[in-house]
């Protein structure tokens, strides 16, 4: 369970032949891009941290990209022992209250009502969250909500695509640390984190209709209805978690993508696929560097 549970917040993401014409032909699936130059190719691949199950996602056109690639890079290890164990003490360090305050000090009275509620609807002591600052208690209550409702960090796509990964022998590499990422969310301010309080928990509450279409846009590509359920709902209640948990981290990948691409290795780079949406996303970017990135699912 501590393990999922770091997993989630350092993260809380036709055949085997593609077209090489201007405009290629998309096979069905998750978002997939495909981006060459004389001597290298990568695949971005947009991903969900946490999934069913039970869902069938994996397609052909996956398979093929993972083949002609033998490097594998994702957003940060979260699994390695000496990760985890990092990750416990930052947790620890920056997600907890300084003796005396509790969530619900900091919520005030019809905020910590509203959490209280979805808390205890899907049996999540509300107890247990009093400790945690208000960012820690919002994710670790998506998480609670999204397990108890089938979904697992396990059955993620990063974790389907690592495990493909290494039975082909395939090097791993990582656009950032574990530590960068939970710096990032424990770094916005109570304030940020409270402006997108009740979305958020609107999103928790409705989570079976919500679930469904969000990962039925995801699972089918649907980077319009991503964008418009997820991501600019966030970015116009919470610009500064928006800037900085998703603008930035794009600019910063993109410097290392133009890296990637003065060598001659093959890259399969799989990150949440908020990250490609819109126009401060990693493809955008990309586009605007020059950089020529067809869609192939």
């Amino acid at each position: 369970m501590m393990k999922s549970s770091l997993k989630s917040l350092a993260a809380g993401l036709t055949g085997a032949v593609f077209a090489t014409a201007a405009v290629a032909e998309e096979a069905a699936g998750p978002a997939m891009w495909r981006l060459t130059d004389a001597d290298s190719e990568i695949y971005l691949f947009g991903t969900f941290h946490i999934l069913p199950a039970s869902l069938s996602w994996t397609t052909p056109a996956l398979d093929a990209a993972m083949e002609k690639t033998q490097i594998t890079m994702t957003e940060a290890d979260t699994d390695s022992p000496e990760a985890q164990q990092h990750l416990a003490a930052l947790v620890q360090e920056l997600g907890l209250n300084p003796p005396g305050v509790t969530l619900s000090s900091q919520l005030g009275p019809e905020r910590a009502k509203q959490f209280g509620a979805v808390s205890e609807r899907y049996g999540i002591p509300m107890a247990a969250l009093e400790p945690m600052r208000p960012w820690l208690a919002l994710v670790s209550l998506a998480v609670g909500v999204m397990q108890r409702q089938g979904y697992s960090p396990d059955a993620g796509a990063e974790e389907v695509i690592q495990k493909k990964a290494t039975a082909q022998q395939d090097r791993f590499a990582y656009l950032e640390t574990a530590e960068f990422q939970l710096r990032a969310l424990a770094g916005l301010s109570d304030e940020e984190w409270l402006a997108d309080f009740e979305r958020s928990l609107a999103q928790m509450a409705d989570f079976e209709g919500f679930s469904q279409r969000t990962l039925e846009a995801w699972r089918t590509g649907d980077l319009d209805s991503i964008e418009e359920e997820m991501i600019g709902p966030m970015k116009t209640a919470a610009p500064g978690a928006y800037k900085a948990l998703i603008a930035e981290r794009n600019a910063n990948w993109v410097v290392q993508i133009e890296k990637i691409m003065t060598g001659s290795d093959d890259y399969f780079i799989a990150v949440g696929a908020g990250h490609f949406i819109g126009t401060d996303g990693v493809v955008e970017l990309l586009k605007r560097k020059g950089y020529a990135v067809e869609r192939v699912q």
